[in-house]
């Protein structure tokens, strides 16, 4: 089990700028074209920041058996975001990266039905995309 202090410290090495994330959607309207899709991004980019957290705490990522490959369908989706979540609150507390929980909890309830008629290409592609680009998110 993490302690709190060691909680406090990985919180510190993993840090992340929610407005930069905004700014990069907002700037990258072509990209990110579509709420679910920038719900999938977002996503991409939370477990960015689980893989650091891991990897500042183990050294290593085992999150990353859970991404099948990296080929994600719509049911990964909701899968992927409950146990990011989990390891965020195991690893860190509770309220970590609470506005960009709320953000993707927000794009992924409000916009499921369209994830759902997304490619697994394009979710995989998004995803992907969040996953290579969350390091510019940190601050």
């Amino acid at each position: 089990m993490v302690t709190e202090e060691e909680k406090e410290e990985i919180s510190k090495k993993v840090s992340f700028d929610f407005e930069k994330l905004k700014s990069f959607i907002s700037e990258n309207e072509d990209f990110v074209k579509k709420d679910p899709s920038v719900g999938v991004f977002s996503l991409g980019v939370l477990v960015h920041l689980v893989f650091s957290m891991q990897q500042a705490n183990l050294g290593s990522t085992p999150f990353e058996k859970k991404l099948k490959g990296m080929h994600i369908t719509s049911r990964d989706v909701e899968r992927i975001y409950t146990e990011a979540v989990e390891k965020i609150n195991q690893y860190s507390y509770q309220n970590t990266y609470k506005d960009l929980r709320e953000f993707i909890a927000d794009k992924l309830s409000t916009h499921k039905k369209e994830i759902e008629k997304m490619s697994n290409q394009e979710i995989s592609f998004n995803f992907v995309c969040g996953l290579e680009l969350g390091r510019k998110f940190k601050s």
